[in-house]
């Protein structure tokens, strides 16, 4: 009665022992028909003993979550082995258990092997035997799903008596394969989101710049293929936004991937913190079938004005130069100072740039610290939130932060087509911008080209743009203290506007019922005069004394001549400039001065005589490329179209980068806009 028991605890292991581990391990069930093939014992004459015959196998086995390649097997077989030229049969019950190991070349394959035993039972006319047994088997396994498979394989078994054995051949089987959590295989896939804080401003920027990740971990025993994971969040977007998109996740493995977002514009209504409901979709393969997983996701929305200093260059999408309000008040001021007469100072982005700082002053624009957001503590923290002020609505409340003052600043001068940018030293945030003027020209317009930053052929101006109501050239001298300070610490940031919205794009808005109303023309105009005058007394008065010492004590009087006319020229004192001009032109008929002679001739619009004077100066020097931009400029202001391409043609020989930079659309046309503003920047010395 022993081996009945041992049946039965068999049965226990193939029927009950695996379903507890169907929820972290592969678990099957195998029904496979049986012919058997003897190998031996053999006869007197080499005959086998037993013939061809048949049975078949129920087995349970076992692949743990650990170790999926490996496998544990148990089993009860039945076989009936015909005895060779006999009408008589062995009947052999088995119960046994094998441990083998997988390989799949491929996800629908499986090769596999094993080696085991246990004790067997035969049964014959003669009487019954019970011994233990050997064996070791191959298969090939097809997977038709996740829940059916097909084996073919084939065991060895041999089947020991004392001292011998009782039975050796091979078992060919082919059955089916079910597995017992086979309705459940291809969801054990975890999505596991990290997601931040969204903040509303940049709600174009996550379209291609991620809000966080997320994991995708494959506990399954085999691959997971066409893998996409989509984000959506119903009340911000208009659709689902796919996030990654690969061909396979092998089993066992992770793969961490950036989380899109395609918001609308309803997410910048947000004028308050809130959360929103949003939702993580993983669509996948598994053996052909096709599965979908959503995770939700509450998202955290930060008020539309919120922030973080991760990357200072995110505080250009508040530049909002395109703003109606902010457009207004630019473009009065730009044209204020196109049409004031007598004020042609170092270069028209300056004196711009300079009405426009004096006219906040005049507007009383002031610095107030934020208690709740002060930029000189959030600056230091990546992750704090900051609150920062559109252009308008620091217009709107005549006051703000570091920050918010040097992005109203920013905005205005980008409004009106000067390119600015960010500065940053620790805790402090202020504006530069380009002064449109060329190294060389910068160096004889200032007297201190240290209060300058030179960056890529550009000079640009450094304003502390919190002292506003101490005036443009105040805030002037300490920005560029500032810089310098932060320079030399290694400690100083310079990010371009226009490079920095490449990346975090601005968003059109406009504060409903804002209202501004600028001082009387009158004011502003005095305010932008009486600043500008005396940078310009500042600027050449030591140095006019300088050069006319020079000139008196005769020693290259035509050259200190030339010199101070430049000097004047660049401060919009054509009448000096002149004068200067013709004493060296006079006196050794210097060329450097009659190219200088023609340029203002230029600026005070008379282009025969420009062109007269640039044509002397060229046979003097006929590669002179500054002689050669201001004729080609005089006669395209004159309309001599055949002259005008001439003129190009050997500016074009002499040096391309110059017709590239003052002639961008070629011959196009023989006659300068009347609306452009004339200006020099090169002069000779």
């Amino acid at each position: 009665m022993r081996f009945p028991r041992l049946l039965l605890l068999f049965a226990a292991c193939v029927f009950f022992l695996p379903a507890g581990y169907a929820q972290s391990s592969d678990v099957t069930m195998s029904f496979l028909p049986t012919v058997t093939v003897p190998i031996g014992p053999t006869l007197g004459d080499g005959l086998p003993f037993f013939d061809i015959g048949g049975g078949g196998s129920i087995r349970g086995e076992l692949a743990p979550g650990f170790a999926r390649w490996l496998f544990g097997r148990a089993f009860i077989d039945y076989e009936l082995l015909p005895i060779n030229g006999s009408s008589e049969s062995l009947s052999v019950v088995y119960g046994g258990g094998a441990l083998g190991a997988s390989f799949s070349p491929a996800p629908r394959f499986a090769l596999r092997a094993s080696a085991g035993g246990g004790i067997y039972m035969a049964v014959a006319d003669v009487g019954t035997v019970r011994n233990p047994f050997v064996e070791g088997g191959a298969e090939l396994l097809l997977r038709l799903s996740p829940t059916f498979a097909a084996g073919l394989g084939a065991r060895y078994k041999y089947l020991t008596v004392p001292g011998d054995s009782l039975y050796q051949g091979l078992s060919v089987q082919l059955g089916v394969v079910y597995d017992l959590a086979g309705s459940r295989k291809g969801t054990d896939i975890r999505l596991t989101p990290d997601l931040g804080a969204v903040f509303p401003l940049f709600f174009s920027f996550y379209d291609k710049n991620p809000l966080g990740t997320a994991l995708i971990v494959n506990d399954e025993s085999l691959p997971i293929e066409k893998v996409k994971v989509l984000f959506y969040a119903k009340q911000y977007m208009d659709a689902p936004r796919l996030s990654a998109e690969f061909d396979k996740l092998a089993p066992g493995a992770s793969k961490e991937i950036p989380v899109y977002a395609l918001f609308n514009d309803a997410i910048f209504r947000v004028t308050e913190g809130t959360k929103a409901a949003g939702e993580l979709t993983l669509e996948y393969y598994y053996l052909g079938r096709k599965t979908t997983k959503t995770v939700p996701i509450t998202l955290n929305v930060q008020n539309r004005n919120a922030m973080t200093w991760d990357d200072d260059r995110k505080a250009a999408a508040f530049v909002t130069a395109k703003d109606p309000l902010v457009l207004g008040f630019a473009k009065g001021l730009a044209s204020m100072v196109r049409n004031e007469a007598g004020t042609a100072a170092v270069s028209s982005e300056f004196r711009t740039a300079l009405a426009i700082y004096q006219a906040l002053r005049a507007y009383g624009l002031g610095y107030a610290v934020d208690p709740k957001t002060p930029y000189i503590a959030l600056s230091e923290q990546e992750d704090a939130i900051d609150f920062l002020q559109f252009p308008s609505q620091t217009l709107a409340y005549r006051a703000g932060d570091c920050d918010d003052l040097s992005v109203l600043y920013a905005a205005l001068l980008e409004a009106v087509g000067i390119e600015t940018a960010l500065v940053t030293t620790p805790g402090h945030i202020f504006v530069a911008f380009d002064s449109g003027l060329t190294p060389e020209n910068a160096a004889r317009a200032f007297s201190d080209s240290a209060d300058t930053i030179v960056r890529n052929g550009k000079v640009w101006i450094p304003i502390e743009v919190t002292l506003v109501k101490d005036g443009f050239l105040k805030s002037w001298s300490v920005g560029a203290m500032e810089w310098r300070d932060g320079l030399s610490r290694e400690q100083a940031g310079f990010y371009p506007i226009r490079e920095a919205w490449k990346t975090y794009e601005p968003i059109g808005f406009a504060e409903g019922g804002a209202l501004v109303s600028l001082p009387a023309q009158e004011r502003l105009i005095e305010a932008y005069k009486s600043e500008l005058d005396k940078f310009s007394r500042g600027q050449i008065m030591s140095r006019v004394a300088e050069l006319q010492a020079q000139i008196k004590s005769g020693k290259e009087a035509d050259k200190a001549a030339n010199r101070l006319g430049i000097l004047y020229a660049q401060f919009g004192l054509i009448a000096e400039a002149r004068a200067q001009f013709q004493f060296a032109i006079n006196k050794s008929n210097l060329q450097q001065a009659l190219v200088n002679m023609g340029n203002v001739e230029f600026l005070d619009g008379q282009m025969a005589k420009a062109k007269t004077y640039y044509e002397r100066a060229l046979k003097a020097n006929p590669a002179d490329t500054a002689a050669l931009v201001g004729l080609t400029r005089s006669l395209q202001a004159l309309g001599d179209l055949s002259g005008f391409r001439d003129s190009l043609a050997k500016l074009q020989d002499s040096s391309p980068n110059a017709v590239d930079r003052y002639f961008p659309s070629g011959a196009a046309t023989a006659r300068a806009s009347e609306a452009e503003e004339r200006k020099v920047e090169l002069w000779t010395e």
